[in-house]
């Protein structure tokens, strides 16, 4: 069966808020806080560029000593023309036009992505409270239905979300899981063995639940006739959400473009390396500049890492299901999807007296009952 248990601290935490919670700034107190919020190491632009920063004033210093100590006159008169040249000609090329496409283009993406994420909650809630209440097979029909929902949405993140394909690798794991019975698991294998079958896993459980809705439609057990249509109208729907989120995993931005981006960012990087203004005229505060310049590239570098920063943005936008701690928790998710299947099928037994004892119209139901 599928079940996931709950620590006593999370008993009354929805698992979705907690993954913002855990990435997130409390946006009620952004003013408040912003000297924590800068301060943060978690999920933080310093802990996506310090390595790069390390390697930066590497190089930069490497340049400095072969500048300073290493080249003959020749050379360093060499060295200084070239730097000039750097240095006149870094600013020649807007390179914000070509990063701000890269990022806006991969932020529109993740939006769209975040807006068209199939949930289950809807169709299984739906189906739930469709079908006629106290019927003997009603619980087996509402639980399958969930199931098989769940499946879709599964097999589904498995084609574009690496730390679920790692949760279950293959079909076997989801039927050790609970998750697929074993009749499933050898029609999705098939599914996946035939050559000439080019549908997704992900559609194939979505065709079951359009089956059993017609089943359910012949067998007449649905409270009201026009209840079939309404829930082929929503499973049709959250099908056409799990495919477009296959077609964000097959067909993502151009390598081209996030290639472009790359070069054009660290191509600025090694420019603004060489960009230094080491003439020296024999005035004492120009050659004291001159050596601040050549171990202190404030400048430099925080043009050149404000440019990182936005490519690493952008990158991380390009694939929000991956292991970055930025990146959308599918495995919090799934276990949200889960539970909510098992509330939801819950509902078709349940009445609110389980839960709130003898209410007060319960005598005018008791009163409508006599009257009918």
């Amino acid at each position: 069966m599928m079940h996931y248990e709950r620590s006593k601290s999370q008993v009354f935490q929805v698992p979705s808020a907690l993954a913002v919670a855990q990435t997130a700034p409390d946006a009620n107190r952004f003013g408040e806080c912003i000297c924590i919020l800068t301060r943060r190491w978690k999920g933080s632009i310093y802990k996506l560029v310090w390595r790069n920063l390390l390697l930066y004033y590497a190089l930069y210093y490497m340049l400095t000593i072969l500048h300073k100590f290493i080249l003959d006159e020749d050379g360093q008169k060499t060295f200084v023309a070239l730097a000039k040249y750097c240095s006149r000609n870094e600013n020649s090329f807007n390179f914000m036009i070509m990063l701000g496409f890269f990022t806006s283009t991969a932020m529109q993406r993740l939006f769209s992505m975040q807006t068209m994420m199939p949930g289950t909650a809807k169709v299984i809630g739906c189906f739930t409270l469709a079908i006629k209440p106290n019927m003997p097979e009603g619980p087996f029909i509402v639980e399958q239905f969930a199931r098989w929902t769940v499946i879709a949405w599964i097999l589904t993140f498995r084609l574009v979300s690496k730390p679920l394909r790692d949760l279950y690798p293959d079909m076997f794991s989801l039927q050790t899981a609970g998750i697929l019975r074993d009749k499933e698991r050898l029609i999705l294998e098939r599914v996946e063995a035939d050559a000439e079958n080019s549908t997704p896993r992900p559609l194939v459980a979505i065709d079951w639940m359009l089956l059993l809705l017609k089943e359910t439609s012949t067998h007449n057990r649905f409270a009201e006739k026009s209840s079939h249509l309404k829930l082929v109208e929503a499973v049709l729907a959250f099908k056409k959400s799990c495919g477009n989120t296959i077609k964000f995993g097959t067909h993502n931005i151009p390598h081209a473009l996030i290639q472009a981006a790359i070069i054009m960012v660290y191509a600025f990087g090694l420019l603004t390396l060489m960009a230094r203004n080491l003439e020296d005229d024999g005035d004492e505060d120009n050659h004291l500049a001159n050596n601040i310049i050549s171990y202190f590239p404030i400048l430099p570098s925080m043009q050149f890492f404000i440019f990182l920063a936005w490519l690493k943005f952008g990158r991380a936008a390009v694939n929000p299901f991956g292991t970055d701690e930025t990146d959308i928790d599918i495995k919090r998710l799934l276990k949200t999807h889960i539970q909510d299947s098992l509330r939801l099928t819950r509902l078709y037994t349940q009445n609110l007296e389980d839960f709130f004892g003898t209410m007060p119209q319960h005598q005018y139901n008791e009163t409508d009952v006599i009257h009918l």
